[in-house]
Parts: structure tokens; C-alpha cells; sequence
């Protein structure tokens, strides 16, 4: 399924947004147009200015780049002189595509996804705006669960323009499309003056349909966002004999909208060579996997799904080992990276595995792995001593003829 999966994917046509992309690449990572773009982007998505991007707007502001200014006095000074000066974005705005895109606000969010903008604007203006509600305690109480219910995948489809004014006049709507959210946050929508004021703020009906606002919003508000953890179980293995086959799981916990995930899991080719992986339980549905990349002591995978995983926890995927030499070893996680379901990369804490050798049993005094007559020599060598020494073989703090005779009863072995 995985296979037909990533042929189907493959076969799509790219979007407008990833054309754009490809045809303006060098331009839109210019220094200078990169550092204005976040600003830009964001007003241009504004449900109240895209109703005025049209082809004969766009191509009317050329003509008169202050003219943009007019329509959109929030969009960037810094914008309307490259409008004015640089051949390059004017012949990108002149672009039909481009001009079809700046009327689609999911597509200017793919194309600012493709560029990885992941700078913020509205989060520090909407936090100065209302910092005084922000430090009330009631306020600061509900805050933490009601953005991470708003930042939830499902919720975010939600959240249109139309459908957050309408919650802004009948908060009850609220408790329908999102039952988890606290009875005593949708009393104060309907009963407190200063969160009526937030929730009609157009700019904070923008910040609310894009997680990455809202995840440093938070930030601001020192509400730290949920981290996942990604660990090796059992943290502690011991070492099986040479030539024998092991498994260990790569878990994730505490997890929150995780639609894929990247890993490469280094080992000491010392001590264990890779056999093979298998995709674990967590992520659901169609999935696409990209090959593994396998090196002498390491191995990358990555796999993605449909839709961002329900569960807070689960196995990513399992790797098995087959033992090369009964040695204490390391196995580690790096280069690990969570995706969200809306493709932004997601906070993440990590935990290694030992590989351990077995304990030597006390009859191996000499710990060669073998019973034989070097371990009844040194018990020999060592007759009548007392104290914490090897040859103590039964533990009572002498060595006698009872370590001897425990050492020659497991002869051989």
C-alpha cells in the first residue's frame, strides 16, 4: 500500500504553489525579499485584503505601487520601494500565475510553507496588544489547553473567517465544534468586555488559523508547547551471543499532531550489524516511506501518512541486530525530526539505548568466558585471603574450599 501510495503522489501534477516555487526560487530567497516576505504574506492572506487581490488590482498597483499602500496600509514600506525598484518582482507580479495564487490564501500558506518561513508576525502584535488580559490569572489558567485545542489539525480546518466571526457573536458554537474546550472559556466570550474585544480583533482571527502564530503566542506567554520524546526501548540491552538476532522499538510519547517522522539510529558496527526494520503501529493509514539509507554504522528512515496520528504515544518502528561480538555498546538517535500535519516541525527530546554484556557468572574469576583450570588456579593463588576479591566465588569473605569447589563443579562450562 505504501508503494502505491508514493506512486499516486508522484503522479499528481504540482500544485500552483509548488510551480511558483520552482519558477522564483532564486528570487523569492534573496536576502532582502526573504526578510520582507513573512510581513507580506501575512497581510496579503487577511481575508479582508484578498477580496481585493484581483488581476486588475495587482496590475493597477504596478502601475502605482503606493497604490498598495492605500488599499493595505499595514503591508511593509520596505515592499512598495521594491515594488517601485525591482525589475525582478515586477516581473514576477506580472506573472498570471503568480496573480492567481496572491487570490488563493491556502496557496500563498503552501508557497510560504515551500520557502520554510517560519518567522512570526502577529504573535509579538497581538501579545503587546493584549498583554494586560494575556497576565490576568483566570485568563492565564484557561490559556494553555485552549490553544492547544485550537492548534489541533481538525479544529484548524475549522477555523475560517466566517466560522470564527460567527463564534465571535454565539460562543456556543464554540462547545459544538470543539466539545474538549473549558465551559468557563466560552463564558467568557459571552460575559467579559476585554475577550470580546480579542476574539473580534480581525488580526487575531488570522493568528488563530495558523499554528505557527499560536505556538508563539504561546511561547510568549511562557506556555510551553507539549515535546515530544523519541526513545530506543529497552533502554538497556544485553548483548545475546554471537550470531544471534535482537529487536529494539523506536517509541515516541507525549505526542501531538505527528503526520511523520525522520531518524537515523547509529550503532557500533563492532558490536551488531543492521538486518532490517519494519514500520510500527503509531502512524495510520496510507504511508509513504522513503528509502533507507544504510551505512556501515548507521541508518536513516523516514515515513510520513495522510493524516496526523491520534494516539500520544505508540512505536515508530522496530530495527533488528544481529550480534557480531558480545560487547557494551551504543545505540543513538540523531537528525530526529517530527513533522506536524500542517508540515511544520515539531519540538522533540531524544533517548539512547546501551548495549551491555551479560554479567560474567562469579565461577568465570577470570571473566574469559570460560570455566577451565586458570579459574581454580587463582582461587588457589588466593586461598585463605579475606575481603572483596574475585576469588571469593560464593561471597562470604573468604576464599576457601568452597569457592573451589563451586568453580570445579561448573568445569568446562
Amino acid at each position: 500500500m505504501c508503494v502505491v501510495y508514493g506512486m499516486q503522489a508522484a503522479a499528481q501534477e504540482s500544485s500552483l504553489a509548488e510551480q511558483i516555487f520552482q519558477r522564483y526560487q532564486e528570487f523569492l530567497l534573496r536576502e532582502d525579499i526573504y526578510e520582507v516576505l513573512p510581513a507580506v504574506l501575512i497581510e496579503l492572506r487577511k481575508p479582508e485584503n484578498q477580496s481585493l487581490l484581483t488581476s486588475t488590482t495587482i496590475t493597477a498597483v504596478l502601475d502605482d505601487p503606493d497604490l498598495l499602500k492605500t488599499l493595505i496600509p499595514d503591508i511593509s514600506d520596505e515592499f512598495i520601494m521594491f515594488l517601485k525598484d525591482d525589475d525582478d518582482i515586477r516581473t514576477m507580479l506580472n506573472d498570471p500565475d503568480v496573480q492567481t495564487l496572491l487570490q488563493d490564501s491556502e496557496a500563498i500558506d503552501e508557497l510560504a510553507r515551500l520557502l520554510e518561513i517560519r518567522q512570526t508576525v502577529l504573535a509579538p502584535i497581538i501579545y503587546e496588544r493584549y498583554r494586560s488580559l494575556f497576565e490576568r490569572e483566570d485568563i492565564r489558567e484557561l490559556l494553555p489547553d485552549v490553544l492547544i485545542i485550537l492548534r489541533d489539525p481538525e479544529v484548524q480546518a475549522l477555523l475560517q473567517p466566517a466560522t470564527i466571526q460567527l463564534i465571535a457573536e454565539d460562543p456556543d458554537r464554540l462547545k459544538i465544534l470543539t466539545p474538549d474546550i473549558d465551559d468557563r472559556f466560552i463564558m467568557l466570550l459571552k460575559d467579559d468586555a476585554d475577550v470580546q474585544v480579542l476574539i473580534n480583533d480581525p488580526d487575531v482571527h488570522t493568528l488563530l488559523q495558523n499554528p505557527i502564530e499560536i505556538d508563539e503566542l504561546a511561547r510568549l506567554l511562557t506556555i510551553e508547547p507539549s515535546i515530544s520524546v523519541v526513545s530506543i526501548t529497552p533502554a538497556s540491552i544485553t548483548s545475546p551471543d554471537v550470531g544471534e538476532r535482537f529487536s529494539i522499538s523506536i517509541e515516541i510519547a507525549n505526542a501531538e499532531n505527528v503526520a511523520g517522522y525522520q531518524v537515523t539510529l547509529q550503532f557500533d558496527s563492532e558490536a551488531v550489524r543492521y538486518i532490517s526494520w519494519e514500520q510500527g503501529t503509531y502512524l495510520e493509514g496510507a504511508l509513504f516511506d522513503v528509502p533507507a539509507t544504510i551505512g556501515t554504522d548507521e541508518i536513516s528512515l523516514a515515513s510520513t501518512a495522510q493524516t496526523a496520528a491520534d494516539a500520544p504515544e505508540g512505536t515508530l518502528l522496530t530495527v533488528t541486530f544481529e550480534v557480531v561480538a558480545v560487547k557494551t555498546s551504543v545505540l543513538s538517535l540523531t537528525e530526529v525530526v517530527l513533522a506536524g500535519g500542517s508540515g511544520i516541525s515539531l519540538p522533540v527530546t531524544i533517548q539512547d539505548a546501551e548495549i551491555v554484556e551479560p554479567p560474567r557468572p562469579a565461577w568465570d574469576v577470570n571473566k574469559d568466558g570460560v570455566i577451565n583450570i586458570l579459574d581454580l588456579t587463582l582461587v588457589a593463588a588466593h586461598f585463605g585471603e579475606t575481603g572483596d576479591i574475585d576469588a571469593d566465588v560464593n561471597g562470604d569473605g573468604v576464599v576457601n574450599i568452597l569457592d573451589l569447589t563451586l568453580v570445579a563443579a561448573h568445569f568446562g562450562e
